[in-house]
């Protein structure tokens, strides 16, 4: 279903602009709340990008039309069309309960995508120089701001196992701190994993990595004890995008301890 082009929000029943603007309160567009062709705009001071609400009544379907391109290749609702002018793509959902969900869902991506955990970085780091307690202090501010990052991009859960209690969550990076090129590659989202602490421990240390359909290669040093605990045979797959695909490959091909004498 496609959003209509013949209707204004002040001739929708009076309920839907109030279920919109609670909608987009909820999970952080405060700003903006201009209408347009038919189109109630909000905007958000924690994160980049606009989006677009509207619908065909109070009960829905609803459209959402986001403007952050990131947001829009992740996000995993059904696409229709046409988006707002400047947007990256519409998104069309049944109920209100799913369009919380699906702004929730933008707003956490549009937290942890590139480029805005790299731009707090360099904002936190600026007036940090080259001693070695600087660049100490850079490394623990970083590694903070990643893990925050992928708290949000893999919504606060490991995975593979579920587990959401934020003690037992690691940041893994899959392309290491210490060989990334760039800042940009430490800080980028599809550069780590958020794993329970076994599975971060054994990924860390080599014993696991993925394949490109998020698929388990467990390391021949992986003993049958440490598979079986972590479920090996019975782990699904990571859902991975293109963009993780090279930070994988980096892992498969440098960090995983390929023979039993390694």
């Amino acid at each position: 279903m496609t959003p209509p082009t013949d209707y204004r929000l002040r001739n929708l029943p009076a309920g839907l602009r109030s279920d919109l603007q609670a909608a987009a309160d909820e999970h952080g567009y405060r700003l903006g709340r201009e209408e347009a062709d038919g189109w109630f705009f909000v905007r958000s001071a924690s994160v980049p990008g606009e989006l677009g609400l509207a619908g065909a009544s109070d009960k829905g379907p609803y459209f959402l039309s986001v403007k952050h391109p990131g947001a829009v290749r992740e996000l995993t609702a059904p696409r229709t069309g046409p988006c707002c002018s400047g947007h990256a793509g519409t998104f069309v959902l049944d109920d209100e309960m799913s369009l919380r969900a699906a702004i929730a869902a933008v707003y956490r991506l549009s937290r942890s995508l590139p480029t805005l955990p790299l731009e707090t970085f360099l904002s936190l780091t600026m007036g940090l120089g080259a001693t070695e307690a600087d660049q100490m202090q850079k490394v623990r501010i970083g590694q903070d701001v990643f893990r925050a990052a992928l708290m949000d991009y893999w919504d606060r859960a490991c995975p593979l196992t579920g587990i959401t209690d934020k003690a037992l969550l690691r940041a893994s990076h899959m392309r290491p701190w210490a060989a990334c090129d760039t800042d940009a590659q430490r800080l980028d989202v599809h550069n780590g994993l958020l794993l329970s602490s076994l599975w971060d421990a054994a990924f860390d240390a080599g014993l696991v990595t993925f394949d490109d359909e998020g698929k388990v290669i467990a390391s021949r040093r992986l003993s049958p004890a440490a598979s079986i605990k972590l479920g090996i045979e019975t782990a699904l797959p990571l859902k991975l995008r293109p963009e993780h695909l090279s930070y994988v490959s980096y892992h498969r091909a440098f960090v995983l301890r390929r023979d039993v004498s390694d």
